[in-house]
């Protein structure tokens, strides 16, 4: 906006200075111990340092600000709330709404404890609240921020843009309740990827049908040429898609499934479409540990799938244990199998057995916002112009004459922009 419409310097301004602050705030409050959490590693007396620190960039920060608010005045004001601005408002209001929920909840021990004299900490059912439907409001505005114009849309454009992707998103919605998804948030987040992802693919088509009509290249190519001439739009685009991917991952949570229970040699525990068998489980020994390992026969449908083989390890030098998880990873869902200890009331190996669903949409997810970021980091390539034979025979300009000069510009100006 900052760019395009010489808008909003103050708000990106402060929101670089905010983030410094927060970094600067983030790290005292790990130094200081004034949370108990676990991220809270270590408690010395440099912490006062930091909050020194944090008071100094504060007013670094304020003084820069009013040093240079004459430069940082807007040149235009936002024409309509139906408009691209308006759309990178949303954006950044919802963000910012998220982090003050996140430090609040965070440092809601410390307020406490200075009003009421005790310290009360909140839990992820908390964070989960109240970050669940500002998630699914910022996946809106995802798809919603590509079809909106600069300055104003027209309500025909909104309904020409908007239709065919909303109808997708409720078909799919309806397509999964029918199914037998019943959680509010998995059917939102279910109707708003679908939504998302075909704006996305509505961008990319649109510009690619242009440049396929007059250049006569075929539609891949074509999408490759639209992407290349501005690399940044399209480029954030693949990063959209991406966020799309995660937030799929994501809503799998809601259909995640545990089981523990101490299992003998041959006895079974099922867990989704999944029976595990303990066949049987022994101590090896090794240089600097000991290690439990049990071994797990994994069926579906009546046939063995896999063999899974958790461990138990123990090291005598530090008086340590730790896990080794068995893991089945697939595009659906994730099994892990954990050797848990032994109970000492049976002396039988204790199994806990994990069971969640598109774990991996969410490292997919993760790498698609790689690749779109690097994309959008590429420079443009400038378009080539392409001209028929019939266009050059009917013309036969001479060769620096006027004539030569307007059938080029006449062909430049058919060509799609970059903002197209």
């Amino acid at each position: 906006m900052q760019e395009k419409r010489g808008m909003m310097r103050v708000w990106n301004v402060w929101l670089v200075f905010l983030t410094f602050m927060l970094c600067i705030l983030g790290t005292s409050l790990t130094r200081s111990g004034a949370v108990n959490s676990v991220h809270a590693f270590a408690e010395s007396n440099i912490g006062h340092w930091f909050w020194g620190f944090l008071l100094i960039i504060i007013l670094v920060c304020v003084g820069a600000y009013f040093k240079n608010r004459d430069y940082l005045r807007s040149d235009n004001q936002l024409d309509s709330m139906l408009s691209r601005e308006s759309s990178f408002l949303f954006n950044n209001l919802i963000l910012l709404v998220a982090c003050v929920a996140v430090l609040a909840g965070t440092l809601f021990p410390v307020l406490s404890e200075a009003v009421r004299g005790s310290k009360i900490s909140v839990g992820p059912p908390f964070f989960n609240r109240v970050n669940i439907p500002i998630a699914m409001f910022l996946l809106f505005l995802t798809g919603v921020g590509p079809l909106l114009a600069w300055r104003k849309t027209s309500v025909e454009s909104l309904r020409k843009n908007f239709g065919f992707p909303l109808i997708g998103g409720f078909v799919a919605a309806g397509i999964g309740v029918a199914l037998g998804l019943r959680e509010f948030y998995v059917v939102l987040c279910l109707l708003l990827s679908v939504f998302v992802t075909l704006t996305i693919l509505a961008e990319f088509y649109r510009g690619a049908r242009v440049i396929a009509t007059r250049t006569g290249s075929n539609i891949f190519s074509s999408v490759s040429q639209l992407t290349m001439r501005n690399t940044r739009r399209y480029g954030g685009y693949v990063v959209h898609f991406g966020m799309v991917l995660v937030f799929i991952g994501i809503s799998g949570t809601a259909f995640n499934k545990d089981k523990q229970m101490d299992m003998s040699a041959g006895s079974e525990m099922s867990i989704g479409p999944y029976n595990l068998y303990l066949q049987n489980y022994d101590t090896t020994q090794a240089p600097n540990y000991s290690a439990d390992r049990a071994t797990i026969d994994v069926e579906k449908d009546g046939r063995s799938v896999m063999m899974l083989y958790p461990t138990r390890r123990f090291y005598p030098s530090n008086q340590e244990s730790g896990t080794m998880v068995a893991i089945s990873s697939t595009l659906r869902e994730d099994l892990y199998v954990v050797y848990a200890g032994t109970n000492p009331d049976t002396n039988l190996p204790v199994i806990h057995a994990y069971l969640n669903p598109l774990v991996k949409w969410i490292w997919l997810g993760g790498a698609v916002v790689v690749l779109g970021t690097i994309l959008a980091l590429l420079p443009n390539r400038q378009a080539v112009m392409v001209f028929t034979t019939a266009t050059v025979r009917e013309s036969a300009p001479i060769p620096g004459s006027t004539q030569s000069a307007q059938i080029l510009n006449s062909a430049r100006s058919k060509l799609p922009s970059d903002h197209d």
